[in-house]
This record gives structure tokens, sequence and C-alpha cells, in this order.
């Protein structure tokens, strides 16, 4: 079987049940909701810095693309998300200087526990761990930087089907939500959008009504887009089983943090046993020198979805 061209970023969702960090431990519940935790972090430092939203989406797509080549066991989300925020400013033309970047990072890592002005200790391992990353991250990515986003093909949509502007930004933040997951890995950004104005159409208030029961009723739109409406369906179920997979993790977190405030007994939450636990004070160890060598990526896919 010949092996997958590094550039090529198109998987299967059976791919992403052999990824590196699934190779070393991880489960797949558990890395996508580590790469989802990474993304929030970027979405909640780009806000902050007043970062376009191209920008975030980049740095997303970027941090699924390196952990498809590096595990989680070997790089921890955080390191890696800050550092693909970092490098998408470069890619993206919205620079900004570590001064003011890094002690944005370090407030969102640690959920607001630390600080890390310049000249601080914690300052220089943030730096230290993005300036060494960033050239991992490179590698990793085969200096393959551009990005087609979904949001140009939602735009296209809103225009086409003359979507009220309601629905249009409920589709804009869903696929918002939607970079949070491998999808890009798996879906054309066409796929995404069509499966945004689906998700919205099925969330909608009474205001976007008539629009959203048109759309729900009559999904010939979705085949003149070119895009297959199974692949739409499989979006939008595995957005919203994510949700309650996430959800679940977040009651898990909060069980855990009642047990070590001697608030709750491990008995209490026994069912919430396994779920992904959250490191409130977050800091990085510097990476060494010398980088772990890539995985290979698995082999092409010709189902382009």
């Amino acid at each position: 079987m010949l092996e997958r061209q590094c550039t090529d970023w198109q998987f299967t969702r059976e791919d992403l049940k052999r990824t590196p960090s699934v190779s070393c431990g991880w489960t797949v519940e558990r890395e996508e909701l580590d790469r989802a935790k990474a993304c929030s972090l970027i979405y909640s430092a780009s806000r902050k810095l007043q970062l376009p939203q191209i920008t975030s989406a980049s740095a997303c797509v970027y941090l699924h693309r390196f952990f498809m080549r590096h595990s989680l066991k070997e790089y921890h989300h955080y390191n890696i998300a800050a550092t693909c925020l970092f490098f998408a400013c470069k890619a993206e033309e919205s620079l900004r200087k570590l001064e003011n970047f890094i002690p944005v990072i370090v407030y969102y890592a640690s959920k607001g526990n630390r600080r890390a002005p310049p000249g601080t200790s914690e300052f220089e391992k943030w730096r230290t761990v993005i300036l060494r990353t960033e050239v991992v991250l490179l590698q990793a990515l085969c200096f393959d930087m551009v990005i087609d986003h979904p949001h140009a093909a939602l735009i296209d949509l809103a225009t086409t089907l003359q979507l009220p502007q309601r629905l249009t930004q409920m589709a804009w933040s869903f696929i918002a939500d939607f970079m949070r997951l491998p999808l890009c890995l798996v879906y054309l950004p066409k796929t995404t959008a069509c499966a945004s104005v689906v998700l919205s159409a099925k969330v909608s208030s009474s205001e976007a009504a008539d629009a959203a029961s048109r759309l729900m009723m009559d999904s010939v739109w979705i085949e003149k887009a070119g895009v297959h409406k199974s692949a739409v369906d499989e979006i939008v179920q595995w957005i919203l089983g994510f949700y309650a997979r996430e959800a679940q993790a977040r009651k898990a977190s909060a069980a855990a943090a009642a047990v070590a405030s001697g608030h709750g007994s491990v008995a209490d939450h026994s069912h919430l046993a396994g779920a992904s636990r959250t490191t409130p004070t977050y800091s990085p160890t510097p990476p060494s020198t010398a980088s772990p060598i890539p995985h290979a990526l698995p082999s092409p896919s010709s189902d382009l979805k």
C-alpha cells in the first residue's frame, strides 16, 4: 500500500482510531476531548488578543494536523495550542509580540491561576516551549500552511439560500465549534458549511422558523451544493455526540474538584469514573532540543466527503 503524501491531510473516521495518541494509550474519546480543550484555549486567547477568526481557525487546523503525526503523550495539548496560535498569527498576517501573547496564553491555560509578565520564569518557560515547538510544528506540517476554511462556503450558502441573518450567525458559531473537532481532517469545507446550516436550522428560534423549516424539509439544496447529505448527517451526529461527552467530562471534573475540596465523595460520582480531568494550574516543561520523529501518516483514502 502506498504511503500517503505528507501534504495530503484528508483522512477517514477509521484513521482517527489509529492516531499516534491512540497508539500511545489514549482512547479516541480522550484524544477528542484533549484536542477540543486545546482549541478552546486557542479561541479564548484569540478573543483576548483580538485576532481574526480565520487566524483562530487556522491554528485549530494546524493542531489537528500536528496530532496526526505526533502524540499527546509526546506533546501536551496546551503547548501545541499556544504554538499553533502563535504560528497562525504569522501565517495569517495578524502578528502579536510574545510579550503580549504569552501572558494571555498563561492566564487561560491556568484558568486564571497564573500570571506570566515578561521577565518571569513562567514567561521564559512558555517562550522556550513555543519557540522550540514551532520548529517541530513546521516539520510535522511539511511547511504546508495553505488552508481552505468553511467560512467562505457558508457565506456563499447564505447568499444562495437567502438565509436570515440570525440563522447565518448561528451557523458561523457552529463552525467555530466544529473546529474544535478534527472534522477538517475528514470532511471538505463545503460539507462542513452545509452541516453548520442544517444544525442551525435544527435549533433555530421562532425568529428564523420559516427558513429553518424550509431547509429541513427540502434537502435538495445540499445536493445542489455538490455535497452528500449522508456526510452532512454524519457531522451533525458527531458534534451532538461530542456535546454530550463534553458535558459528561465537565461533570466528572466538577465531581473530582468536589472530592478534592472535601465537599463530595468518590461514591457519589463513581459513575463518572474514567472521564477527562482538567489541570487548572498547568505550567509547561520546555521540550528537549531533540524532537521525536513524527509518525507516518495513514495511507490515503479516495473517499473525499
